[in-house]
């Protein structure tokens, strides 16, 4: 047996420093490698839960030979590009891996790697301790590397990872989400196989909607048309559907058309990933396998049945998340909706299904914004005014209401008209509560006052909770009986809010320069026991808003019930949001 060594980089101490956030993101830095050395096959296995077995991850690529392990392999940072190219050698692929530290991922997940690799008749074996790693600290160069040198069968190659010792800090590798992560960075790729215990690496390992089809074909042959539609908003890798041919993909992704038209939102087919298994096709795929012929009769046949498949199925799906998402906002604004006039509430809720539809596949924060923002403009009777006022010029035009009817097709000029008047004033709230709130002479009650009548500021999610009377009565008399006499100094700046659900929060106000500390924490907590007596059987929450956190202040932001804020990161978010708002309504 002899010893090995790293050679170090000069960036080796930053580099060493990076992790990956989870134990399958570490793994997946192995499978590039595998990749990176023109490998066919992978097998990964995973231990049981609760056993003390290795991860362990074979592949059959080209494999090292002990010079290649000793000068490249144990070359910590050095970049592989820069060494051998973008290509691989053998199959041309381009190069995963670019810093040269991702083959250490590993040491991320356990305490020891064996790595055995067999090439050109000789097998190298290698093992790398963790622990020997963090006591050498930036002088790896002093660290020995056990390694052993034995022939081998001639014709193998490939090369075997062995983890042993899993972090225990770290979640136990989940085969399913190993699946998920790798499909859809290797789900296309060509001569790639990976497997995870005994199950192929699938399109059915992206989570969502499932569907397969048989396409019977006037030959006699058939394909079979297999996608998903994925559970995820953003928008997948190479998305779209492909052919499969002879085992092979063939030309680009695509979407039938779909795309071309205004028939399903493109951030809906943005998360279609499919395939169409058609060797029917193989007389009909050009010299280069890069493209399918396109007068092909078979192409026709095929695109004829998959079009309306495809449109179904994202219909359906569509309208299923419409309709999810109609029933979680209509929760949320049923208090505020019933508030207005009943002669405006089935104009509010037709505006408000405009609003889903045009907002499709926006995070519910951001739908939140623009539906609080409409609420605003109904409840204050602006929007009733600026229609009047388009429904009378519409008179004026001999009497006809088409121009009105047209102004209201889609996205009517009077909501495009009102939202952008809405977030345009909302801007100018938004600095003149910045200079109140930072201005040394403003008091508290002054920002109460101020934050009770723009509780939008706090975000989307607090848009339309409300305040009222009785609530600032609870507060005022909990305080009144809680900081008497000569604790009156003490009394704290309280506004009483309640949700969609009767939910309660409270929000403790501090000045704009008050570092939020461990003591703002316990008082949060206080008022949480305290008004129990006043609130039974009520749920409370409570936001503290001040100054930055103090140190030591990061890890409580976990407390599910008790939550800190900054006026600066308040403002940061609300600032974001309206921008964001702004730029949709110019683009129409």
């Amino acid at each position: 047996m002899h010893n090995a060594t790293f050679k170090v980089d000069p960036r080796l101490a930053s580099l060493l420093g990076e992790n990956y956030r989870s134990t399958e993101l570490a793994i997946k830095e192995l499978i590039d490698n595998a990749y990176d050395a023109d490998a066919s096959e992978v097998q990964i296995i995973l231990p049981e839960p609760l056993t003390d077995d290795p991860i362990i991850i074979r592949d059959n690529g080209t494999g090292m030979t002990e010079a290649e392990v000793r000068h490249e392999y144990l070359n910590i940072a050095s970049s592989r590009i820069s060494r051998k190219g973008d290509r691989t050698k053998l199959k041309n692929r381009l190069v995963k891996g670019r810093k040269g530290i991702g083959k250490f991922a590993g040491l991320m997940v356990a305490s020891l790697m064996e790595i055995r690799t067999q090439t050109r008749g000789t097998e190298t074996y290698l093992r790398i301790w963790r622990d020997e790693l963090i006591k050498a600290k930036d002088d790896l160069e002093q660290v020995k590397l056990p390694i052993e040198i034995t022939e081998c069968d001639a014709e193998a190659h490939g090369t075997e990872i062995i983890l042993s010792g899993i972090n225990q800090n770290f979640a136990f590798p989940n085969a399913d989400r190993l699946r998920r992560l790798l499909v859809l960075e290797y789900g296309r790729s060509e001569d790639f196989q990976i497997m995870v215990g005994e199950e192929r690496v699938d399109i059915e390992d992206i989570p969502g909607d499932n569907y397969e089809e048989t396409l019977s074909l006037k030959s006699g042959e058939q394909a079979r048309l297999r996608f998903t539609i994925a559970e995820s908003r953003s928008a997948l890798k190479e998305s779209g559907v492909a052919f499969r041919v002879g085992g092979k993909i063939v030309g680009q992704p695509q979407y039938f058309g779909l795309d071309e038209e205004d028939v399903i939102p493109s951030k809906l087919l943005r998360r279609v990933y499919g395939e169409i298994e058609a060797d029917a096709l193989e007389a009909d795929v050009t010299a280069d396998w890069g493209s399918i012929i396109d007068n092909s009769l078979v192409l026709a046949e095929i695109r004829q049945q998959v079009r309306p498949a495809l449109e179904q199925r994202c219909e359906e799906v569509y309208q299923r998340e419409l309709n999810e998402s109609r029933t979680r906002l209509k929760r949320r604004i049923n208090g505020s909706l019933h508030r207005l006039p009943e002669y405006r509430q089935g104009q509010a809720q037709r505006m408000l299904d405009k609003v889903i539809r045009k907002f499709y596949g926006e995070s519910e924060t951001k739908l939140a914004s623009v539906v609080s923002l409409l609420l605003e403009a109904f409840d204050q009777g602006d929007y009733w005014t600026l229609k009047d006022s388009l429904s009378s010029a519409a008179t004026a035009h001999n009497g006809h209401l088409d121009v009105v009817t047209d102004a209201f097709a889609e996205f009517g000029m009077v909501d495009l008209a009102m939202m952008t008047q809405q977030t345009s004033h909302r801007v100018k709230v938004l600095q003149d509560l910045e200079q109140l709130i930072f201005n040394p002479g403003t008091s508290l009650e002054q920002i109460r006052k101020a934050l009770a009548g723009n509780l939008w500021v706090l975000g989307s999610q607090y848009s339309m909770i409300t305040t009222n009377q009785g609530l600032h009565d609870v507060v005022q008399l909990y305080v009144g009986h809680k900081f008497t006499n000569g604790h009156a100094k003490d009394a704290p700046t309280l506004l009483m809010l309640q949700d969609f659900n009767k939910g309660m929060i409270l929000l403790d106000l501090k000045p704009a320069d008050h570092p939020i500390d461990l003591h703002d924490r316990r008082m949060a907590l206080q008022y949480q026991e305290d008004l129990k007596t006043y609130l039974p059987g009520r749920d409370l929450d409570v936001i503290v808003l001040g100054g930055a956190l103090s140190p030591g202040m990061a890890d409580q932001r976990k407390n599910s019930t008790v939550h800190f804020r900054s006026y600066k990161g308040l403002l940061t978010d609300a600032r974001v949001q309206l921008n964001w708002l702004l730029g949709e309504l110019q683009k129409q």
